[in-house]
């Protein structure tokens, strides 16, 4: 029975996620996402006519995959600890960390074919950070000097950058790390009340 072009790009995006797990994000192409998902090329080439639409279908399953998944987290646990939990996937599955820094870096180009979605998508992280920090303070799970908004700019930029360096040095620790800044912040939200 013939494979339905729903399927096959499923099978597809299987197969780019193996091989960007083997191999560097700028260096996979075609003829490697095609044996990894066991397809000829021009079936690829067919179902998905842009390379940049396979990357982005690759980040909506695998990245925001990982997001969604584990997105329960802030709802029970807070902001905090669900960025933590992003962390640990990145550890655990470092190609999606090199991924998701490779496409950062391609967003900043206004004229890459995705930037569009992948600027959406970094806005509807920002949003979803920023809310959940606000059901954080009113949970009393975060202080009420807390800016949402403000925290939310904090936490993304150390596990932004926590993740840039769990991909470059050798000798970090991104969740020791993650700690101990989460701690002089907390401290520093608490600062902002007593100032107010």
């Amino acid at each position: 029975m013939p494979t339905t072009d729903a399927a096959l790009r499923a099978q597809i995006v299987a197969g780019a996620i193996s091989a960007y797990r083997v191999g560097d994000f700028h260096r996979v192409g075609p003829d490697d996402v095609a044996a990894h998902a066991g397809v000829p090329v021009a079936e690829l080439q067919r179902v998905y006519p842009v390379w940049a639409l396979l990357v982005v279908a690759v980040m909506d399953r695998w990245v925001d995959g990982s997001r969604r998944a584990l997105w329960p987290i802030a709802e029970h646990e807070g902001a905090v600890a669900y960025l933590r939990a992003r962390l640990v996937a990145g550890v655990e599955d470092p190609a999606l960390v090199r991924l998701r820094v490779a496409v950062l870096s391609a967003t900043s180009n206004p004229d890459h074919a995705a930037t569009g979605w992948f600027r959406t998508q970094y806005a509807r992280t920002f949003e979803d950070v920023t809310i959940a920090l606000a059901r954080d303070v009113v949970a009393g799970r975060e202080p009420r000097g807390a800016s949402p908004r403000h925290a939310a700019e904090q936490l993304l930029a150390l596990y932004e950058g926590l993740q840039l360096q769990s991909v470059i040095r050798d000798d970090g620790d991104p969740l020791a790390g993650y700690d101990r800044a989460v701690s002089r912040m907390r401290a520093g939200w608490a600062a902002a009340r007593v100032a107010v």
